[in-house]
């Protein structure tokens, strides 16, 4: 049976300037088989994409976890990568941690930086996990979610 989760994830990126920007991700997974999940959601980095629609794969394999997240804006075509190395001898601080680079569709590089899974988004991150005959196969509506996060942030809904 396959799983599917959401999970927010928030943090910073540094370009080769020292220009610093905030990052930020929802999305929802869908496991398609073993450790290989295919993902949907939004992304939000001020100067490339303000909440983007972006799809993605995470992999979960013993010892790391990767995410790769795209999307297209006006402007150009970008990949978030990540790469955690969870550890049994700390498993807080390296499953909540993820390195990522901010890449062209090409390949270039364009900045480096850190996220974290905030433990305030922890209960609402265990209770999405359900199998997916339970969500008959519904999509993630990324309008949807751009709508409830800037409600919460206090932004306009339209």
């Amino acid at each position: 049976m396959n799983l599917s989760f959401t999970e927010t994830m928030r943090g910073e990126l540094t370009d080769s300037s020292g220009t610093k920007r905030s990052v930020a991700f929802h999305v929802r997974t869908h496991q398609t088989r073993g450790g290989a999940f295919e993902l949907d959601g939004i992304v939000q980095l001020p100067g490339y994409g303000d909440e983007c629609p972006c799809t993605g794969t995470l992999t979960i394999s013993l010892g790391a976890i990767a995410y790769v997240v795209r999307w297209k804006t006006p402007t150009g075509s970008f990949v978030l990568r990540g790469h955690k190395s969870p550890s049994v001898l700390r498993p807080f601080t390296s499953m909540r941690k993820l390195p990522i680079a901010l890449e062209t569709e090409g390949g270039a590089r364009l900045a480096e930086g850190l996220m974290w899974f905030d433990l305030f988004d922890l209960p609402e991150f265990l209770a999405s996990w359900v199998p997916l005959r339970t969500l008959s196969r519904r999509r993630f509506d990324v309008r949807l979610a751009a709508v409830e996060r800037k409600a919460l942030l206090g932004g306009a809904t339209t």
